[in-house]
């Protein structure tokens, strides 16, 4: 399967869950969508709904197939083993996604919308992952990440939940049009059943 790179740990721990092997692999969704267009070997496709539009209407999946109601909360994290009381937002160096298509995410903006007096010491990272890496090496206090990615490293905790608009959080999943795996359809139907508890722990949410 094919999924955005914050969900491929998620994905990943589903290998061998009912019998099942998963292959989780990861790109930027408009990068997903141009290996489908070129017949990369894919079964599934889960990543953002937005993204998910864009596959159904040119036919990449199968739209019956698709499945809505997982939501991947965008937050900002630091380390367990600083407090975030040690730090006041106004002193922290935070690091937040570049706006570029590699992350679709505009890591300031995020900041903006969220707090009146956003911090001043903000530095770029190219996806939520190298943000993660910022904060659990040190050079970064806090990170603007997802929920996902938190949950991935057990050095990180969330310090704040951040409002966004749902078409940076909300996620979809449909088979693949030229899938090739009998256990397709199953599988993903099992990411709102037997599957979703281990999501949910992954730290997506899965609306019942």
């Amino acid at each position: 399967m094919f999924c955005d790179p914050t969900l491929r740990p998620a994905f990943a721990a589903l290998d061998g869950v009912g019998g099942v092997q998963v292959a989780a692999l990861s790109a930027p969704a408009p990068l997903m969508l141009a290996q489908i267009m070129r017949h990369t070997r894919d079964d599934v496709l889960f990543t953002l709904s937005t993204a998910m539009d864009q596959a159904v209407a040119a036919k990449l999946v199968r739209g019956e197939t698709r499945v809505d109601g997982f939501c991947n909360t965008l937050v900002l994290a630091g380390l367990i083993s600083a407090p975030a009381s040690r730090v006041g937002l106004g002193a922290a160096r935070v690091a937040v996604t570049d706006a570029t298509v590699a992350s679709g995410l505009d890591g300031r903006a995020v900041l903006a919308a969220n707090f009146s007096a956003p911090p001043p010491n903000v530095m770029g990272a190219a996806n939520t992952g190298d943000v993660a890496f910022l904060v659990t090496t040190g050079a970064a206090d806090l990170g603007l990440m997802y929920m996902t990615d938190v949950k991935a490293d057990s050095r990180l905790a969330v310090v704040a939940t951040l409002k966004a608009d749902p078409k940076l959080t909300n996620y979809s999943g449909a088979v693949n049009a030229k899938a090739v795996s009998p256990n397709a359809p199953a599988f993903l139907q099992s990411l709102r059943g037997t599957s979703a508890p281990a999501l949910r722990a992954a730290g997506l949410t899965v609306v019942a």
